[in-house]
């Protein structure tokens, strides 16, 4: 009973795992959706963020490299001192001052640091000193304006304050290094605000608004993400001077170096773009190979594919476990099964065997007909107990993996003959007709002769046991120049195989139902033992069988 239930409820908890894994299936499916439009959505903003603090960084740099024209160059010309340190981001400098009247000055930065008269270069064409960005070449435009605050304190205590300016008619104009820029400054900043591994996930250029063919940085192409750069804020500059006190009455004076609240791009004749509006150039992010939520999909199918794989082999190995299972359940069945048969096919010639000799013994058996024919029934017995277990060590020995076919050349005419010649007397004391056909071109077969030998014999033994009806047998053996293989046919003209059963004859232990009604002794090893001799030698065995026409066993080895 605990065996039936057994049986009963382990298809019941395979199939509820294979549900079960199908249910995880599904919430994984959802959940990889979620979580993949989670993390693209996180990427974006991280990349918004480094491209913010790229921005934040370079604008801050342009910033650095205004104050420093407003401060200390300015301070180093009217000192006459030589600058001691120019930023790197700057290949060339020079200072032009548009007199009232008279010709344009304009005066150049050395090698050594100090501003000597020059000849203005031919791409400084901007009509007056202003904040502004020369395109060609790259070039920045600092105006120097003074701001002058006076305090006047009265006796009454009353301070008044006055602000006069001068026109901004005095300029810097640094030519920007753009080897520097794509070499040191743009790759530096990468790695700073994206990360150190940015440059093998993603693409970046760097592109002027007015000429989008014509990148600073990277190439031209689609973005995820497009950043404004070079927008500066207007903001004061820090540097203050005081100045000594004047006459009577004045109190402290101070210098103010800032920007103009207007910063734009120069191109030719007029200016493009505002320097504080969307910017001059702008930033773009592009993941490699794919767009970013393309590349985030992609790696959700990879990842869901190898899961959906993982759960996919667990079914399977509920499902190989359901089958193997079975297949020991059937093994154990069969084991059982043979054990029974066997063992009533071993009682009865024993019983058959200790009767006659017992009858022998007690002097029941007279004259020397009688003798001979107890002796002749022993004889059967013994060779039928003989050939019971010849089969089962046979089939052991073929299964346990220990024992490896010979490989020697064989004759199959001879061993036809051979094992033909020693059931012939059995044969026709059962009344049976044996017919040998052996074709002349059969060629020699490499394999194993004892195991072979061991095929034919069963092959015949079977054809006695389940055609007496017949009483008839043919041994054929032709060569198949087409298969390349030799066939050894057993013919006999018995009941034939129902067909229901023709798929599972080849089994261990297997016995058809019409032998199992007839009695037919047996143990069912002899065709498996058939069945694993033609595999030892890489062949096969067939079967061809009509109810009521007899059965036909093709053993095929190739040659």
């Amino acid at each position: 009973m605990a065996r039936q239930f057994g049986r009963r409820a382990l298809p019941g908890v395979c199939a509820a795992l294979v549900i079960l894994l199908a249910a995880v299936a599904i919430v994984q499916y959802r959940w990889s959706a979620r979580v993949a439009a989670a993390d693209a959505q996180r990427e974006r903003e991280h990349l918004e963020s480094a491209a913010s603090l790229f921005a934040s960084r370079f604008n801050d740099s342009i910033w650095q490299a205004t104050e420093f024209l407003q401060n200390e160059a300015w301070k180093a010309l009217r000192s006459g001192e030589p600058l001691a340190s120019v930023p790197k981001l700057i290949s060339d400098l020079y200072f032009i001052e548009r007199p009232s009247s008279g010709a344009l000055l304009a005066k150049r930065m050395g090698a050594d640091g100090l501003f000597a008269p020059a000849a203005l270069p031919q791409w400084i064409d901007f009509p007056h000193c202003a904040t502004l960005v020369l395109e060609r070449p790259l070039a920045l435009v600092t105006p120097v304006m003074e701001l002058f605050t006076l305090e006047v304190r009265r006796p009454n205590g009353i301070s008044l304050v006055r602000t006069t300016s001068r026109p901004p008619e005095r300029c810097f104009v640094a030519q920007i290094d753009l080897a520097y820029l794509r070499g040191a400054i743009f790759p530096q900043f990468i790695r700073e605000s994206f990360g150190g591994t940015a440059l093998n996930d993603y693409d970046f250029a760097i592109i002027p608004k007015g000429r989008p063919h014509e990148p600073l940085y990277g190439v031209a192409g689609r973005a995820d993400l497009r950043k404004p750069l070079l927008s500066l804020a207007p903001k004061p500059l820090p540097f203050t001077k005081p100045l000594p006190d004047g006459g009577p009455g004045e109190g402290r004076r101070s210098v103010l170096f800032r920007m103009e609240s207007k910063m734009l791009v120069y191109s030719g004749a007029a200016a493009t773009a505002d320097l504080f509006g969307a910017g001059v150039w702008e930033l773009r992010v592009a993941h490699k190979g794919v767009p970013l939520e393309a590349a985030f999909e992609r790696a959700r199918r990879r990842d869901l594919l190898a899961s959906l794989a993982v759960e996919a082999l667990l079914a399977a190995a509920i499902v190989f476990l359901v089958s193997g299972v079975r297949r020991m359940q059937q093994a154990a069945d069969q084991k059982m099964r043979f054990v029974a048969g066997v063992s009533h096919e071993l009682r009865t010639p024993v019983s058959a065997i200790a009767m006659l000799a017992r009858n022998q013994a007690d002097g029941l058996v007279a004259g020397a007909d009688r003798v001979r024919q107890y002796g002749e029934l022993i004889h059967q017995q013994t060779r039928r107990l003989s050939e019971m277990v010849e089969q089962t060590l046979e089939y052991a020995g073929v299964h346990s993996g220990l024992r490896r076919p010979a490989a020697n050349p064989v004759d199959i005419r001879a061993l036809i003959e051979e094992a033909a010649a020693a059931r012939r007397d059995e044969l026709t004391r059962a009344g049976f007709e044996i017919e040998i056909a052996v074709s002349e071109n059969i060629p020699l077969v490499s394999g194993d002769p004892k195991l072979l030998r061991t095929a034919i014999d069963n092959l015949l033994s079977n054809a006695q046991k389940h055609a007496p009806g017949g009483r008839w047998m043919r041994v054929s053996a032709t060569y198949s120049a087409r298969d390349k293989e030799v066939q050894i046919s057993v013919e006999d003209r018995g009941a034939g195989i129902d067909p229901a059963e023709q798929a599972e004859i080849f089994e261990p232990f297997c016995r058809g139902r019409a032998a199992i009604e007839a009695q037919i002794p047996g143990s069912g090893l002899g065709l498996s033992l058939v069945r694993s001799a033609a595999e030892a030698h890489r062949g096969a065995v067939t079967l061809a069988s009509e109810p009521g026409r007899g059965s036909t066993f093709t053993l095929h080895l190739p040659v």
